[in-house]
């Protein structure tokens, strides 16, 4: 597979224009616009970045009490009646991608937006991003577009082979995707209007949630419970959880995305459970019961999983037992960060980052981060975070000196 940015456009291409500040995001799209590659009831006008600035209500000189001060501000393109539905941070960019089918790139050490491209109309609904080098993978549920991370410039548009209902989990050159009737199968990119599929398996029931890499395993859940583990290279199975005499590893769907941890799959479940699962055996390691069904996203750090837990709250459950360590009924979100040595913790719905020690659960403190919906980092310790508002506001945030 080629995936060098010399890869030929195979569709009309269009370079994209790097932006000078938040005042010009509104000129480059009429510049767009004019241009021929969209009009204005396609795509629509963008929300200003007065608009953007205002969707946040948060103090940023707050975080310091955290140990995070304010870096900049970026205004990525987000057309109006739209909101932001994917965001994913690395080393060097910042990736949005807006209901309006903008995908902006981000300038991780100053803010700039080094270009955005539109990938098609605002009714194209896209599940997933990935990355491999300079290219950039993004696909709806039919076609897979690949971008050049340092151009924009879109070098190619192919069809998938099957319709999918996940976004790409990258193994080398491979993509790996689920699909409604329970089909994974791997895609490998090429030059030309055409990738390949070079294997295909089967689960029992739709696959909605994206691969999990597992030590070089590829491991797939269902959303009726289907937990298998594959050979990425060959598409043969590794090992079906419950093996066989009961296909159906959980009693119900996951809940939230699962995790990969050291030799384990972690698997949020509807049926009120935390599993953990690993390639070498059809049984599971262990589980934790809870009183309702499991819909936040585990994160590891050391030997634990942190995790909202129902009845418990945010809880710290030992990998290697399963046993919770500690739980705190007060607390909930998503692990999203260290710092410092401490959990930095977002509460989407309360809209509030909160500090603890992963030994104890002692609460050092909590900031409110008005309009956040989300928070994404590339790091996971001491690393800068970006908080993001559904408007498309993005605040990047230093971990102190």
């Amino acid at each position: 597979m080629h995936t060098s940015i010399d890869m030929p456009a195979v569709s009309p291409v269009r370079r994209a224009r790097r932006l000078l500040g938040r005042s010009a995001s509104g000129l480059v799209l009429m510049a767009l616009i004019a241009g021929g590659c969209a009009n204005s009831s396609t795509i629509g006008p963008p929300i200003s970045p007065d608009t953007q600035l205002a969707s946040a209500s948060f103090d940023s000189s707050e975080l310091r009490s955290i140990g995070y001060t304010r870096g900049w501000q970026a205004y990525p393109i987000v057309t109006q009646r739209q909101g932001v539905e994917l965001a994913k941070a690395y080393e060097d960019v910042v990736l949005l991608l807006e209901g309006g089918s903008t995908l902006s790139c981000i300038d991780s050490v100053d803010g700039d937006i080094r270009w955005h491209i539109q990938l098609d109309t605002p009714v194209t609904p896209f599940l997933g991003i990935e990355r491999s080098a300079n290219l950039i993978y993004v696909n709806s549920s039919s076609e897979l577009y690949i971008i050049d991370a340092l151009s924009g410039e879109l070098r190619a548009r192919q069809r998938l082979p099957l319709v999918v209902t996940t976004g790409p989990t990258l193994y080398g050159s491979q993509l790996l995707f689920g699909c409604a009737d329970g089909q994974i199968y791997s895609f490998v990119p090429t030059q030309g209007e055409a990738g390949i599929k070079l294997w295909g398996n089967q689960l029992n029931h739709p696959v909605k949630m994206d691969a999990v890499m597992v030590d070089g395993v590829a491991a797939f859940v269902s959303t009726e419970g289907d937990v298998l583990f594959i050979d990425p290279a060959r598409g043969a199975p590794v090992m079906r959880a419950g093996n066989g005499a009961r296909f159906n590893a959980l009693f119900d769907g996951p809940g939230a995305m699962p995790v990969a941890a050291p030799g384990m799959l972690l698997v949020p479940s509807e049926d009120q459970s935390l599993w953990a699962f690993t390639p070498a055996d059809s049984r599971n390691l262990w589980r934790v019961q809870t009183q309702g069904p499991i819909t936040g996203k585990p994160a590891v750090y050391g030997d634990h999983v942190f995790i909202d837990l129902p009845e418990y709250g945010f809880s710290a459950v030992n990998l290697g037992t399963g046993e919770i360590s500690w739980s705190l009924k007060d607390v909930s979100g998503e692990l999203v960060a260290i710092r410092d040595g401490l959990l930095v913790v977002f509460d989407a719905d309360e809209q509030v980052l909160t500090q603890i020690d992963d030994a104890t659960g002692d609460v050092f403190g909590s900031v409110p981060v008005g309009g956040v919906s989300r928070v994404e980092t590339a790091g996971f310790e001491d690393s800068p975070i970006y908080l993001i508002t559904d408007r498309g506001l993005v605040s990047r945030f230093n971990p102190d000196a």
